[in-house]
This record gives C-alpha cells, sequence and structure tokens, in this order.
C-alpha cells in the first residue's frame, strides 16, 4: 500500500481528535486552551508530508451544532494548528470540518463521504483511488469504504483505535507517529 503510491497524486486524509491531538472524552476541544498535541505528532506529520502529495484532516465538530461553540472557534483552532505546524515545517492543504449534529443526516459528517468527495472535486489531478484515510475511530474507517465504493479504493489505518470497536482496517497503528515511523522504514528513509 505505501509503495504503490510512489510518483502518483494522492491524498491522506486524517482525521484530527485522537490523532493529532488528544481527545476530549466527553466533551469538546472547544478552544486553542483545550488542544493539546498528542506525543510526537507534529514530527509525524512532517514525516508523513514528505511522503504523501496531499494532507488533509477532516474532523466531525459537532459541538457547533450543540451549541457549545461557534464555527469561528473552531477556525480559530485550525489556525493556530497550522500555524504551530508550519513552525515545523508542515503544510497542510486543508483542514475540514462538519459541524452539524449527528442527527442532522447531513453528508458532511463522517462516516459519509461529503468533506472527502468535495475536496477531491476541487483537486482533479488528484487520483482518489490512491488516497488513504487514517483516524482512530469506526466512523473513520466507515468513510474510508464509503469513499471506495464511489471511487474504486480508498485505503484504511486505524490510528490507535480503541479496543471496543470492531472495525475493518486495512492496517493499524498504535499512534501516527508509529504509522509514519513504518512509512519511512518502507520507503528506506
Amino acid at each position: 500500500m505505501i509503495e504503490a503510491r510512489a510518483d502518483a497524486e494522492w491524498c491522506l486524509f486524517l482525521d484530527r481528535d485522537g490523532v493529532i491531538n488528544r481527545q476530549i472524552v466527553g466533551d469538546y476541544v472547544r478552544g486553542w486552551h483545550d488542544f493539546e498535541w498528542l506525543p510526537h505528532a507534529r514530527s509525524a506529520l512532517r514525516s508523513l508530508r514528505v511522503w504523501a502529495p496531499h494532507l488533509v484532516v477532516v474532523t466531525n465538530q459537532q459541538g457547533v451544532g450543540k451549541g457549545l461553540m461557534r464555527c469561528e472557534d473552531v477556525a480559530d483552532i485550525h489556525q493556530r494548528m497550522r500555524t504551530e505546524l508550519a513552525e515545523h515545517s508542515v503544510a497542510l492543504d486543508a483542514v475540514v470540518f462538519c459541524p452539524h449534529l449527528e442527527s442532522s443526516n447531513c453528508d458532511c459528517r463522517k462516516p459519509r463521504p461529503g468533506m472527502v468527495l468535495s475536496w477531491l472535486r476541487e483537486h482533479p489531478s488528484v487520483v482518489p483511488s490512491l488516497s488513504i484515510m487514517a483516524g482512530d475511530s469506526h466512523t473513520d474507517i466507515e468513510l474510508a469504504h464509503t469513499v471506495a465504493a464511489v471511487t474504486g479504493s480508498c485505503a484504511s489505518i486505524l490510528i490507535g483505535g480503541r479496543a471496543d470497536q470492531d472495525v475493518a482496517a486495512d492496517m493499524a497503528f498504535s499512534s501516527l507517529s508509529d504509522f509514519a515511523d513504518a512509512v519511512q522504514r518502507v520507503r528506506g528513509a
């Protein structure tokens, strides 16, 4: 899976909470003061950025729909996140979020494919069937399967998945850092 993408135009889609930053169980990252990078996440993203032609974060943020925070609060978190990543030589192509409640039945809320397919439509040079979705929950893996049903393929990588979840991911790693290390080993970097 890693080698086959060497000279192609593809995208690594990443979940945010629980993959890049600490997930607050039973609550939401409501502001920058709540955002806590997971260990080695920035260096892992720097390594993955060298490998992946495109790096896009896709995240559900229903705290907005619940009135616990505003879209502007989420945008501020993402801007600060991108600023800190830039200081570590990491550029994200985009950070896309769904602000809707789980019950809203919108197309953008994971595991529905709206966020990914919309970004892919805006970037026609990217080969959708070579893209990868990496996340820590069943909704991220289901998203990969849903995108695959539309595009022909989308690999799924479970990052630090919860033991109580039975998800059929193509690969699994304990952390984003372990995933990045595996990519480096395969690439011989």
